[in-house]
């Protein structure tokens, strides 16, 4: 699982690390992808990559927790009030600093509440339609 316990984010979590987003948003955070994974959630893309097997190129077809990444910035609503998250500017750039087992439990809370919390409504955006339609499969 690429954003499992095993990854570089799940590392960063059990270490109790922290996390940096500097000029970017939640949106470019891979450790909400970790918290997806711990939730449990059901949904899902079809995925595939090109791996070298024998001696031959062969093509591995796998699914992975993903979707359109846009609506993670809804974890500013969720950090912010709690102060888990120190914000600031680097040179031009705003930056954001926080705990990633906050991350994790803020998101799980939220995603128990609703697990498709992150998704599109139907018809907005492919990826998420094609995550959510993972679930009644």
């Amino acid at each position: 699982m690429p954003h499992g316990l095993n990854s570089p984010v799940g590392r960063v979590y059990e270490l109790d690390g922290q996390v940096l987003l500097l000029g970017v948003g939640h949106d470019a955070n891979t450790t909400i992808h970790l918290a997806e994974f711990m939730a449990g959630v059901r949904y899902q893309r079809k995925k595939s990559i090109i791996i070298k097997q024998a001696g031959q190129l062969v093509r591995f077809d796998y699914n992975e927790i993903d979707h359109c990444c846009e609506n993670f910035n809804r974890v500013d609503d969720w950090l912010d009030p709690r102060n888990l998250q120190d914000r600031g500017q680097v040179g031009h750039a705003q930056a954001r600093l926080m705990r990633s087992r906050d991350i994790v439990d803020v998101v799980i809370s939220q995603l128990e509440k609703n697990e498709t919390a992150f998704l599109h409504p139907p018809g907005v955006d492919e990826q998420c339609d094609q995550a959510r339609a993972s679930m009644v499969a």
